[in-house]
Protein backbone atom coordinates (compact mmCIF):
# COMPACT_ATOMS: atom_id res chain seq x y z
CA UNK A 1 0.00 0.00 0.00
CA UNK A 2 1.41 3.43 -0.79
CA UNK A 3 1.32 5.72 1.80
CA UNK A 4 -0.23 9.34 1.18
CA UNK A 5 0.70 12.71 2.71
CA UNK A 6 2.51 12.46 6.17
CA UNK A 7 0.73 9.23 6.79
CA UNK A 8 2.46 6.08 8.94
CA UNK A 9 2.11 2.96 10.26
CA UNK A 10 1.80 2.02 13.55
CA UNK A 11 3.54 -1.39 15.45
CA UNK A 12 -0.02 -3.24 14.42
CA UNK A 13 -0.51 -2.02 11.01
CA UNK A 14 -2.65 0.85 11.56
CA UNK A 15 -2.46 3.80 9.39
CA UNK A 16 -2.02 6.91 11.14
CA UNK A 17 -0.30 10.57 10.92
CA UNK A 18 3.09 10.82 11.70
CA UNK A 19 5.08 13.68 13.77
CA UNK A 20 5.69 16.69 11.69
CA UNK A 21 9.15 18.51 13.02
CA UNK A 22 10.38 21.21 11.43
CA UNK A 23 13.87 21.09 10.40
CA UNK A 24 15.10 23.72 13.05
CA UNK A 25 14.24 24.10 16.63
CA UNK A 26 10.96 23.04 17.28
CA UNK A 27 9.87 25.62 19.58
CA UNK A 28 6.00 25.47 19.42
CA UNK A 29 3.84 22.22 18.63
CA UNK A 30 0.37 21.83 17.49
CA UNK A 31 -1.30 18.74 19.61
CA UNK A 32 -4.90 16.93 19.54
CA UNK A 33 -6.18 14.16 21.59
CA UNK A 34 -5.66 11.67 18.15
CA UNK A 35 -5.99 12.13 14.63
CA UNK A 36 -9.37 11.67 12.81
CA UNK A 37 -9.95 9.49 10.09
CA UNK A 38 -10.21 12.00 7.65
CA UNK A 39 -7.06 13.34 8.25
CA UNK A 40 -5.62 9.76 8.37
CA UNK A 41 -7.22 9.32 4.67
CA UNK A 42 -5.60 12.69 3.52
CA UNK A 43 -2.32 12.27 5.06
CA UNK A 44 -2.67 15.48 6.52
CA UNK A 45 -3.39 17.14 10.35
CA UNK A 46 -6.88 18.50 10.88
CA UNK A 47 -8.82 17.64 7.52
CA UNK A 48 -12.34 16.99 9.48
CA UNK A 49 -14.67 19.96 9.14
CA UNK A 50 -14.34 21.44 12.61
CA UNK A 51 -10.29 20.06 12.47
CA UNK A 52 -9.83 22.69 9.47
CA UNK A 53 -12.26 25.36 11.32
CA UNK A 54 -10.04 24.90 14.50
CA UNK A 55 -6.83 24.87 12.99
CA UNK A 56 -7.30 27.61 10.45
CA UNK A 57 -8.19 30.01 13.66
CA UNK A 58 -4.66 29.06 15.11
CA UNK A 59 -2.64 29.41 12.26
CA UNK A 60 -4.25 32.86 11.48
CA UNK A 61 -3.70 34.02 15.37
CA UNK A 62 -0.04 33.18 14.60
CA UNK A 63 0.94 34.03 11.28
CA UNK A 64 -0.56 36.54 8.46
CA UNK A 65 -2.19 34.87 5.47
CA UNK A 66 0.83 35.71 3.12
CA UNK A 67 3.42 33.47 5.20
CA UNK A 68 0.97 30.47 4.78
CA UNK A 69 0.97 29.50 1.39
CA UNK A 70 0.50 25.56 -0.16
CA UNK A 71 -1.86 23.14 -0.43
CA UNK A 72 -2.28 22.09 3.12
CA UNK A 73 -1.76 23.96 6.32
CA UNK A 74 -0.09 21.58 8.24
CA UNK A 75 3.31 22.31 5.89
CA UNK A 76 2.98 25.55 5.58
CA UNK A 77 2.99 26.02 9.22
CA UNK A 78 6.23 23.59 9.50
CA UNK A 79 7.52 25.79 7.22
CA UNK A 80 7.38 28.44 9.78
CA UNK A 81 8.57 26.03 12.28
CA UNK A 82 5.35 24.55 14.18
CA UNK A 83 5.26 20.95 14.70
CA UNK A 84 2.44 18.62 15.19
CA UNK A 85 1.82 15.58 16.66
CA UNK A 86 -0.89 13.71 19.06
CA UNK A 87 -1.32 12.68 22.43
CA UNK A 88 -2.38 9.21 20.99
CA UNK A 89 -1.50 7.91 17.60
CA UNK A 90 -4.29 5.92 16.72
CA UNK A 91 -7.11 7.24 14.99
CA UNK A 92 -10.85 7.34 16.27
CA UNK A 93 -14.19 8.46 14.96
CA UNK A 94 -14.67 10.79 18.67
CA UNK A 95 -12.63 11.43 21.69
CA UNK A 96 -15.32 8.99 23.41
CA UNK A 97 -13.62 6.05 21.51
CA UNK A 98 -10.23 7.06 23.02
CA UNK A 99 -9.58 4.74 26.65
CA UNK A 100 -8.37 6.02 29.93
CA UNK A 101 -6.03 3.33 29.57
CA UNK A 102 -4.85 4.49 25.88
CA UNK A 103 -4.76 7.87 27.62
CA UNK A 104 -2.21 6.69 30.45
CA UNK A 105 -0.04 4.52 28.63
CA UNK A 106 0.53 7.63 25.78
CA UNK A 107 1.19 10.25 27.96
CA UNK A 108 5.14 9.30 29.03
CA UNK A 109 5.95 8.84 25.25
CA UNK A 110 4.20 12.29 24.28
CA UNK A 111 5.89 14.11 27.31
CA UNK A 112 8.94 13.08 26.27
CA UNK A 113 9.24 14.17 22.68
CA UNK A 114 7.93 17.76 23.40
CA UNK A 115 10.01 17.61 26.22
CA UNK A 116 13.29 16.35 25.13
CA UNK A 117 13.01 19.28 22.09
CA UNK A 118 12.46 21.88 24.74
CA UNK A 119 9.56 23.10 23.03
CA UNK A 120 8.26 26.50 24.68
CA UNK A 121 4.29 26.40 23.90
CA UNK A 122 1.76 23.55 23.76
CA UNK A 123 -0.85 24.30 21.22
CA UNK A 124 -3.77 21.68 22.39
CA UNK A 125 -6.43 21.86 19.43
CA UNK A 126 -9.69 21.18 22.25
CA UNK A 127 -8.58 20.50 25.81
CA UNK A 128 -7.57 17.23 26.41
CA UNK A 129 -3.55 17.07 25.40
CA UNK A 130 -3.42 20.25 27.19
CA UNK A 131 -5.02 19.23 30.53
CA UNK A 132 -3.22 15.66 30.45
CA UNK A 133 0.04 17.33 30.23
CA UNK A 134 -0.60 19.70 33.50
CA UNK A 135 -2.31 16.83 35.52
CA UNK A 136 -5.46 18.24 35.36
CA UNK A 137 -8.94 17.11 34.18
CA UNK A 138 -10.99 20.03 34.15
CA UNK A 139 -10.63 23.12 31.72
CA UNK A 140 -11.31 26.55 34.08
CA UNK A 141 -10.40 28.76 31.35
CA UNK A 142 -9.17 28.37 27.38
CA UNK A 143 -6.33 30.32 26.39
CA UNK A 144 -2.99 30.15 28.36
CA UNK A 145 -3.22 28.24 31.14
CA UNK A 146 -1.51 29.24 34.80
CA UNK A 147 0.50 26.57 34.65
CA UNK A 148 3.59 25.29 33.36
CA UNK A 149 4.35 21.63 31.78
CA UNK A 150 6.93 19.20 33.75
CA UNK A 151 9.91 20.66 32.14
CA UNK A 152 8.70 24.61 32.08
CA UNK A 153 6.01 25.09 28.55
CA UNK A 154 3.23 27.45 28.32
CA UNK A 155 -0.43 25.25 27.05
CA UNK A 156 -2.52 27.29 25.33
CA UNK A 157 -6.09 25.41 24.69
CA UNK A 158 -8.73 26.61 21.88
CA UNK A 159 -11.75 28.39 22.79
CA UNK A 160 -14.85 26.31 22.25
CA UNK A 161 -15.78 26.14 18.90
CA UNK A 162 -18.85 26.69 19.17
CA UNK A 163 -18.75 29.60 21.73
CA UNK A 164 -19.45 33.45 20.51
CA UNK A 165 -16.42 34.58 18.18
CA UNK A 166 -16.71 38.31 20.13
CA UNK A 167 -15.45 35.74 23.19
CA UNK A 168 -12.62 33.26 21.11
CA UNK A 169 -11.62 36.40 19.58
CA UNK A 170 -9.32 37.71 22.87
CA UNK A 171 -8.38 34.52 23.74
CA UNK A 172 -6.91 33.54 20.20
CA UNK A 173 -5.08 37.21 20.79
CA UNK A 174 -3.27 36.07 23.49
CA UNK A 175 -2.05 32.77 21.31
CA UNK A 176 -0.72 35.86 19.30
CA UNK A 177 1.22 37.52 21.29
CA UNK A 178 2.53 34.56 22.76
CA UNK A 179 3.67 32.90 19.72
CA UNK A 180 5.24 36.63 18.53
CA UNK A 181 7.26 36.78 21.81
CA UNK A 182 8.52 33.03 21.66
CA UNK A 183 9.62 33.60 17.72
CA UNK A 184 11.34 36.92 18.28
CA UNK A 185 13.01 35.86 21.05
CA UNK A 186 15.92 36.85 21.75
CA UNK A 187 16.79 38.93 18.72
CA UNK A 188 13.61 41.21 19.37
CA UNK A 189 13.97 41.31 22.74
CA UNK A 190 17.47 41.33 23.63
CA UNK A 191 20.08 42.17 20.74
CA UNK A 192 20.23 46.11 19.82
CA UNK A 193 21.10 46.30 16.35
CA UNK A 194 24.59 47.13 15.42
CA UNK A 195 23.67 49.28 12.09
CA UNK A 196 20.50 49.53 9.71
CA UNK A 197 21.69 46.45 7.68
CA UNK A 198 20.62 43.96 11.10
CA UNK A 199 18.14 46.51 12.27
CA UNK A 200 16.02 45.73 8.81
CA UNK A 201 16.85 42.23 8.76
CA UNK A 202 15.00 42.27 11.84
CA UNK A 203 11.84 43.59 10.34
CA UNK A 204 12.06 40.97 7.98
CA UNK A 205 12.15 38.59 10.94
CA UNK A 206 9.26 40.04 13.44
CA UNK A 207 6.72 40.41 10.17
CA UNK A 208 5.43 37.21 9.26
CA UNK A 209 4.61 37.22 13.46
CA UNK A 210 3.31 40.40 13.47
CA UNK A 211 -0.37 42.13 11.74
CA UNK A 212 0.93 45.58 11.37
CA UNK A 213 2.90 46.41 7.93
CA UNK A 214 6.66 46.34 7.47
CA UNK A 215 6.35 50.50 8.08
CA UNK A 216 4.78 50.37 11.51
CA UNK A 217 6.89 47.33 12.37
CA UNK A 218 9.60 49.56 11.85
CA UNK A 219 8.41 52.88 13.78
CA UNK A 220 8.02 50.60 16.82
CA UNK A 221 10.53 48.28 16.66
CA UNK A 222 13.32 50.34 19.07
CA UNK A 223 13.00 53.52 21.00
CA UNK A 224 14.36 56.86 19.66
CA UNK A 225 17.58 56.31 21.65
CA UNK A 226 18.23 53.40 20.33
CA UNK A 227 17.30 54.65 16.32
CA UNK A 228 19.24 57.98 17.53
CA UNK A 229 22.69 55.55 17.81
CA UNK A 230 22.36 54.28 14.59
CA UNK A 231 22.42 57.86 12.61
CA UNK A 232 20.29 58.99 9.85
CA UNK A 233 17.34 57.01 8.80
CA UNK A 234 17.67 55.33 5.31
CA UNK A 235 14.79 54.50 3.17
CA UNK A 236 13.93 50.83 4.18
CA UNK A 237 14.72 47.91 1.67
CA UNK A 238 11.16 47.42 1.04
CA UNK A 239 10.22 51.20 -0.10
CA UNK A 240 13.73 50.88 -2.55
CA UNK A 241 12.20 47.98 -4.24
CA UNK A 242 8.94 49.86 -5.21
Amino acid sequence: MALVGHQTLLPDGQLTLADLWPVDETKIVITGLNPAPPSVAAGHYYQGRNGKLMLNRVASAMFNPEFLQGEHLDDALVSQGIGFTDLVKSPTVGEKDVSEQQLVESLPEFERKLADRDVQLVISIYRHAGLRLLGRKKLVHPGIQDELTSWGARVFITPNPYGAAEQALPVYEELGHEVYGIQTDPVFQRVLPKDWVEFYETVYKVAPYSSKSLDEIAWNMYDDEVKAKLGALPTPPWRLKK
